[in-house]
């Protein structure tokens, strides 16, 4: 059954399932900010996973600041705050919570009636860039407050 799946219909599923994600995984609360400015990161780690199928492309960027990206692995790894969590160990979990946001949709997706698969994880470090769609491809991006700490998800998506 291949149902009409709009952009408004993607957002919606992506505002639950990253607070659900964030909540079991990270333990943290993160709240959705409704007309929020985007934070600015003076770095940033962003993970990246592609989802792509006969009907439906696209991608789930997930963006943040250094310092919430490195408190975000130790909690996942249960590391303590004296602990040291190396850059690769951030890649890892950045990587992987961005996975399952990814696989997630994709699950979603495929009930909906547009079968997927996801790529690998990919990370981007650094201060100055921006994801910017392809043409056709509609954009959505979404603020979060973690505690003192923002986070975007963009996601990324052209259905045929």
């Amino acid at each position: 059954m291949n149902q009409t799946v709009e952009l408004p219909q993607v957002s919606e599923f992506m505002k639950r399932h990253l607070v659900e994600v964030f909540e079991t995984m990270l333990a943290t609360q993160a709240v959705l900010q409704p007309q929020a400015r985007p934070p600015h990161h003076a770095q940033r780690v962003t993970g990246s996973v592609g989802f792509a199928g006969e009907n439906v492309t696209g991608a789930v960027y997930l963006h943040l600041s250094a310092e919430f990206a490195t408190r975000a692995a130790a909690a996942m790894l249960g590391l303590g705050p004296a602990d040291a969590v190396g850059e690769a160990e951030v890649n890892d979990v950045v990587g992987e919570v961005t996975n399952m946001l990814t696989g997630g949709l994709k699950s979603w997706l495929c009930d909906a009636g547009l079968p997927c698969a996801v790529s690998t994880p990919a990370i981007i470090r650094g201060a100055s860039y921006e994801i910017e769609a392809v043409p056709e491809v509609q954009r959505e991006c979404l603020v979060f407050q973690c505690g003192s700490q923002g986070l975007i998800v963009e996601i990324h998506i052209k259905i045929n």
